[in-house]
């Protein structure tokens, strides 16, 4: 299969048949709801032969439309358009960060994204970083990394940690005794008072704190952390894969003010900075303890002479895709401005439905959102909120997402869209009342 005229017509005509599909995204259901069963003899794998663009527009059309605003669900983004074309760029030249010599422009922005994001979280020159593929590789990393300088013992998080700690945990040989889950408040933040008395008389091998939970995008009080970290000689990580790009915004850093002191952070630029699937890096505060925990014998294809450029002399991986290729571009295009204003919009879109949820008589908050992340439920009981968020997503006309929280099934929404109006949130109110 070569590069031929062709194929440039059919990229050109994909190209311009995913333009138009974003374009007239809200023409479309969020999503064409059907079963797995259903879509099985769809996609079936034949002989070859088909026609391209059809089959380009079937997979449009069972899409969940993540640029549709009425999409309020996972955290997973309609991506930028720059690093959409980044990723092409990417895919053509399929080169691999893991070794200078196999990518060497690539391997250098890599070094100079990870670079721009170590400036940001306020780290020193010490600092390293690579990207990787989400927050769960970046939160093992940095637990690896905690090893390699404190040694084995126990990880202490608090209990809405993202489950990729205990996995990592697992991963390293930790067994499930051994990772101490701490009470949260009434804001779901990790309660001083209870880490302290976790860390008492144990070997500590980290603290894992989070900046932006999974479940209600809460933010860790990580000043008070950290000052419990120094008193008891341990590693401080932060989960911050969604919430450290409010570094971004003069009106959300507060948020995580302390991320500095952390010894090392997830951050996840395909979350709240807006790049497609993949694009995580995990950052360490004293780069030694990154490059200590990967430490292999491999001269085919570390050499000496070059393992300051090496990145993967600094993760697991090998084969390693040039994604940070895509935050580059698009800092390059675009500078830092659409990321800060993108910021503001999903919070703002957030504090409107959390401000129509407490102004109604059917529905409560759970909490009160700090960034884009909001938790509420029907008056009702934990069957009928289930039920609704099940009817809703069927329907197409809105995504959102459920979970248990504080042992109550909750309705939950992650404002990620900027395309997102007041409008689409009363519909979805609208169209979710409308569903008892």
């Amino acid at each position: 299969m070569l590069f031929d005229r062709p194929l440039r017509a059919l990229a050109h005509d994909v190209v311009d048949a995913l333009f138009d599909h974003v374009e007239a995204i809200e023409l479309r259901p969020v999503v064409d709801w059907h079963s797995a069963a259903d879509l099985r003899p769809l996609v079936r794998i034949g002989d070859g032969g088909d026609e391209p663009l059809a089959r380009v527009r079937q997979l449009l059309d069972h899409a969940i439309q993540l640029h549709h605003p009425a999409y309020m669900g996972h955290q997973v983004c309609p991506p930028f358009p720059t690093a959409v074309i980044a990723d092409l760029v990417i895919s053509t030249l399929n080169q691999s960060t893991a070794v200078w010599e196999m990518s060497p422009i690539g391997t250098v922005i890599e070094q100079e994204v990870m670079r721009w994001l170590i400036d940001c979280a306020g780290y020193p020159a010490t600092a390293l970083g690579t990207a990787v593929s989400g927050g769960s590789a970046a939160n093992l990393t940095g637990l690896l990394a905690a090893r390699a300088r404190k040694g084995r013992g126990v990880v202490v998080c608090g209990s809405d940690a993202h489950y990729s700690i205990a996995r990592a945990a697992a991963i390293m040989g930790i067994p499930a005794s051994d990772v101490i889950k701490v009470d949260t408040d009434a804001q779901h933040r990790m309660e001083i008072e209870a880490l302290e008395r976790a860390l008492i008389d144990r070997e500590v091998m980290a603290i894992v704190a989070t900046s932006g939970s999974t479940a209600t995008g809460a933010f860790d009080d990580l000043r008070a952390v950290a000052a419990l970290r120094d008193r008891y000689d341990t590693w401080l990580h932060v989960d911050a894969a969604h919430g450290a790009s409010v570094l971004l915004c003069d009106s959300l850093r507060h948020l995580v003010d302390g991320l500095d002191l952390a010894d090392s952070l997830s951050w996840d630029p395909h979350k709240m900075l807006w790049m497609p699937l993949s694009l995580g890096a995990i950052l360490v505060r004293d780069g030694i303890w990154l490059r200590r925990a990967f430490e292999a014998d491999a001269p085919y294809l570390f050499n000496a002479e070059r393992a300051s450029d090496n990145i993967g002399e600094m993760t697991i991986q090998c084969s390693k895709r040039a994604d940070a290729v895509k935050l580059w571009l698009t800092l390059q295009i675009a500078g830092t401005r659409p990321f800060a204003e993108a910021l503001e919009k999903v919070t703002a879109m957030t504090r409107y439905l959390y401000e129509r949820v407490i102004a109604s008589d059917d529905l409560e908050a759970l909490h009160e959102p700090q960034f884009n992340i909001f938790c509420f439920r029907h008056k009702s009981d934990d069957a009928t909120n289930a039920a609704l968020r099940e009817r809703l997503i069927r329907s197409g006309t809105a995504w959102i997402t459920s979970t248990v929280l504080k042992g109550r099934r909750v309705l939950r929404v992650t404002m990620i869209n900027p395309r997102t109006e007041r409008e689409h949130v009363d519909r979805m109110l609208s169209d979710l009342r409308s569903l008892l």
